[in-house]
């Protein structure tokens, strides 16, 4: 038997939901498929990079090279997402939040991202000043390396397909199937640390600013019920810093 969780009803509620939605077996089981279904790719497209570059290092590799292997290994996990999500929810991608955003969901998603931004660099300098470090990541850095259509296919990936994944896999999956079992406190910090630890390899500097981010993203998807709602966040929170590193000089110059 599913045990209740004890949160306070929202249009996420799992007392609102069919009794066999994300059982933990299923729930195991499809985190496995969807682990599989990056860590494959991955493993393939960086075997490729050290045959065709002879480098282990990402910065040694051309922008448009990663650009693609990153959208490459998006394609699986959409396709373990698109068909094993909504029957391991006994959902439909409309009833978990996905569907055509009106002022409300906009207004989540705008309140979310002021959320993300407020969170993470808060929890920055509070880095900075205790550890003395400032926040990196490799993204950045190719972003600033990237120009014409390496820069248009950074921001595709930055704006639109790594929110629409991310959003899918860490509120979408991981913060319902914790719900089941828990207050939506502790699923939303659940989620989110697994959000933040899926950036460690950019930089451990981003981690915990990254946690915090998404236990805001977490916030706006159980208050709204709402997934597009934090697509809709993720991806502004990333137009503008994609901006903001364009702005400050390096992005678009050969």
């Amino acid at each position: 038997m599913v045990k209740r969780s004890t949160s306070a009803p929202s249009p996420l509620s799992p007392t609102l939901w069919p009794a066999d939605a994300f059982r933990w077996y299923a729930s195991l089981a499809f985190a496995l498929a969807l682990a599989a279904a990056f860590v494959i790719p991955s493993i393939i497209f960086s075997t490729w990079i050290v045959l065709t570059y002879h480098t282990r290092t990402i910065a040694n590799v051309p922008v448009g090279a990663v650009i693609a292997g990153q959208l490459l290994a998006y394609v699986p996990v959409l396709a373990v997402l698109y068909f094993g999500l909504p029957a391991l929810a006994r959902r439909s991608w409309r009833e978990l939040g996905l569907r055509v955003p009106g002022p409300r969901e906009i207004g989540w998603g705008l309140l979310g991202t002021a959320a993300m931004f407020a969170i993470a660099q808060a929890i920055g300098a509070i880095e900075e000043s205790v550890f003395h470090f400032k926040l990196r990541e490799s993204a950045v850095d190719i972003l600033r390396h990237a120009h014409g259509a390496d820069l248009a296919g950074f921001a595709f990936v930055a704006v639109i397909a790594a929110p629409l994944v991310e959003e899918s896999i860490f509120r979408g999956f991981f913060f319902n199937a914790f719900l089941r079992y828990m207050p939506a406190v502790v699923a939303g910090l659940l989620s989110a640390t697994l959000f933040g630890f899926l950036h460690y390899a950019e930089s451990p500097t981003v981690v915990l600013p990254l946690i915090g981010a998404g236990a805001a993203l977490a916030w706006v998807y159980y208050r709204s019920g709402a997934l597009i709602s934090t697509i809709i966040a993720h991806g502004t929170f990333n137009a503008i810093t994609v901006l903001a590193v364009m702005v400050q000089g390096g992005a678009g110059a050969k």
